[in-house]
């Protein structure tokens, strides 16, 4: 074990040696409390570390694995998971100051399955204040920091899953996504982030009021694609506490691993991903069509008619969604949310029953273009994030400056930071961000890759056909 880099590690690598004894789950989960210690102060990625507990599991681990009860691919393996999913009896504030002493007596049911599986918790991460935002500034519980550059934002909600992954303070984290709370953090971190299928994994013990609950997902950070696949079949599948859990059969999605992509088409979709796109973040989207050409993909131009309805169809959905979770808080502790996100409850209000019906109707609709487009195209492709992560002063200032432009990151179409990635919330496609490049500044740009309703396998096996190819991974923040 002294030889080994926690931040080096990968679930692929580590859970064979564990499983033959030759990694001894204790001094694992030691390493990362011991890298925790160091980096947190600095990174804030962890509210609440369960230092305690994680050792007092990662010694049953041991011991079951020493007598030949091995779990699974997850036995042993350390994870961190976002403030807004339960955990029993540990501190759950979904970043809030409303629940900054709550302890739930229960656990999500993912965060059940993850402990079922044997694997062992390192404790709660930063987020955004009730996963309201996309930069992780928390007024309560301070800033997470972006391992590449501490002076900016590691996107949100799930910042600090995104930071916790990036700088090796766990091996996987577990995030939700309502509006790209997965996919923006692991973009701007560099990690792979993925949102499965609407109902793929079951939201059970999500903070209520932490995503509207006809786009909300819980999905996973990785370092790598492959550590995604093994995680993903631990905590998918039905659950009878969700009544919005499918009972789609989960399959094995390791084995879609190292399939062949030659041949298989790859949709672009142009006009509303390509606004406000930074030039850096346009060159490296366009450098990793060429790799997904060069490995033998096709890429195609693909149609959604009315995708440019997204950002209000989200508006619509989520916000009265998400409102009635804080219809008793904002009655008696208004003056306990931010003023920012105090305001933005209060204008999810004013959204009539008409509208919502109305938004829902055109959202199948738009559900059903791009039902049509996935029938010509394998995977859809779209960037992550239209710019790098910008600092924690211009997003305290509401405007980034870039190729000679100012763009402004609250316009008349909501989050800037979020508009590449809500058609996926809207549609409930199975989305993945990966690294395909870097800024000049060193800063990682992510790309999504996208299929129909729970073809993650393809995702997986598209994803890590490019990561091979591209060798992103490759770089890591220097902390």
């Amino acid at each position: 074990m002294k030889t080994l880099d926690p931040g080096e590690l990968t679930i692929a690598e580590i859970a064979p040696r564990i499983r033959r004894k030759e990694i001894s789950p204790l001094e694992l989960t030691r390493h990362y409390l011991d890298r925790i210690k160091r980096l947190n102060p600095t990174l804030n990625a962890y509210l609440t570390v369960t230092e305690e507990q994680a050792l007092v599991d990662a010694k049953k681990a041991e011991e079951e694995i020493r007598k030949g009860k091995y779990r699974g691919v997850l036995h042993g393996i350390p994870f961190s998971i976002k403030d807004n999913l339960a955990t029993k009896g540990v501190r759950t504030t979904a970043g809030s100051k409303i629940l900054s002493e709550w302890a739930p007596d229960f656990d999500a049911t993912v965060v059940e399955r993850l402990k079922e599986g044997g694997a062992i918790i390192l404790g709660k991460t930063n987020m955004h204040e009730w996963a309201k935002g996309s930069n992780s500034i928390n007024p309560f519980y301070g800033t997470a920091h972006n391992p590449w550059d501490t002076k900016r934002i590691p996107g949100g909600s799930s910042g600090g899953s995104a930071v916790a992954v990036a700088a090796g303070l766990c091996m996987a984290s577990l995030g939700t996504d309502s509006a790209g709370s997965v996919r923006n953090p692991a973009s701007l971190c560099g990690t792979v982030g993925l949102k499965p299928t609407y109902g793929r994994v079951s939201c059970y013990g999500g903070v209520p009021g932490t995503g509207g609950y006809s786009t909300n997902h819980f999905g996973i950070f990785s370092k790598m694609v492959n550590d995604c696949a093994l995680v993903l079949p631990s905590i998918a599948g039905y659950d009878s506490k969700d009544p919005m859990s499918s009972e789609e059969p989960v399959p094995n999605y390791f084995k879609s691993i190292g399939k062949k992509v030659k041949g298989m088409r790859a949709g672009v979709l142009r006009g509303y991903f390509d606004d406000g796109l930074a030039g850096e973040v346009k060159r490296a989207f366009e450098e990793a069509l060429r790799t997904l050409r060069a490995i033998g993909m096709k890429t195609e131009e693909v149609v959604v008619p009315h995708l440019d309805l997204i950002p209000a169809l989200q508006t619509a959905s989520s916000r009265p969604e998400g409102n009635t979770d804080h219809d008793h808080y904002l009655r008696t502790r208004p003056r306990d949310y931010s003023p920012g996100l105090l305001y933005t409850l209060i204008a999810g209000l004013l959204i009539p029953a008409s509208v919502y019906i109305t938004a829902q109707r055109v959202r199948r609709l738009v559900c059903q273009e791009f039902d049509a487009a996935l029938e010509r195209v394998q995977v859809i492709v779209a960037p992550t994030v239209p710019i790098p992560a910008p600092t924690i002063e211009e997003c305290n200032r509401g405007y980034v400056e870039l190729d000679g432009k100012r763009i402004n990151l609250q316009d008349r179409r909501g989050n800037f930071l979020t508009q590449c990635t809500i058609p996926f919330n809207v549609t409930g496609l199975p989305a993945m961000s990966i690294c395909c490049g870097f800024s000049s500044s060193g800063l990682p740009i992510g790309m999504q890759i996208v299929a129909g309703p729970f073809q993650e396998g393809v995702v997986f096996q598209v994803a890590h056909a490019y990561e091979k190819a591209a060798e992103w991974y490759q770089r890591k923040p220097s902390i």
